[in-house]
């Protein structure tokens, strides 16, 4: 007989003002990328999840107010 234990932990993170800077802007990025694909599949319900993921290095072109390096964060 095989009995399964689930266990949770418990993390406490006292991060500085540089790292609550780059978290809030990777959070950020990913809410931005997710939002513009969200509405392009609203837009095509055809679009699948691999032409999605081939549409992001393009974001930058369609987006000129997002620069690279706050993708890449």
């Amino acid at each position: 007989m095989v009995v399964l234990v689930n266990r949770a932990y418990k993390f406490r993170m006292y991060p500085n003002v540089e790292q609550i800077e780059l978290i809030n802007k990777t959070i950020g990025c990913a809410r931005l990328v997710y939002n513009i694909m969200l509405s392009k599949k609203k837009d095509n319900s055809k679009l699948s999840k691999l032409d999605m993921i081939k549409e992001i290095p393009n974001l930058y072109n369609e987006y000129p107010y997002v620069s690279k390096k706050k993708f890449l964060m």
